[in-house]
């Protein structure tokens, strides 16, 4: 008998990943990880999480490294990109004082 598991993640529209019903986004549970939180502590620190969907969610990422990097990627070039539309719009003194310019 062969049982799969059903990753419990979802896609926005905007083709961010997040762990189905939170709002909780792949890559905040990837930085949780990388920062050495454990499965439990994630769950303390997102109290929507469910364990058992924190530890599938991880074993995806680490099963699917190249995936999951090119992932990571799309998303930081779609956070430089919204970061330099915002600063067409906002006053330059704002900016200076936010250590942007």
């Amino acid at each position: 008998m062969v049982l799969r598991e059903v990753i419990p993640l979802a896609q926005s529209e905007t083709g961010e990943l997040y762990v189905e019903g939170t709002r909780v986004f792949l890559e905040d549970l990837l930085e949780a990880y990388e920062r050495g939180l454990s499965p439990e502590e994630m769950v303390l620190a997102y109290p929507s999480l469910r364990l058992e969907d924190v530890y599938l969610v991880l074993a995806y990422a680490l099963r699917h490294p190249e995936e999951v990097e090119a992932y990571r990627r799309r998303q930081e070039a779609r956070a430089r990109e919204a970061e330099a539309q915002a600063r067409r719009f906002l006053p330059r003194e704002l900016l200076s004082r936010l250590g942007k310019v």
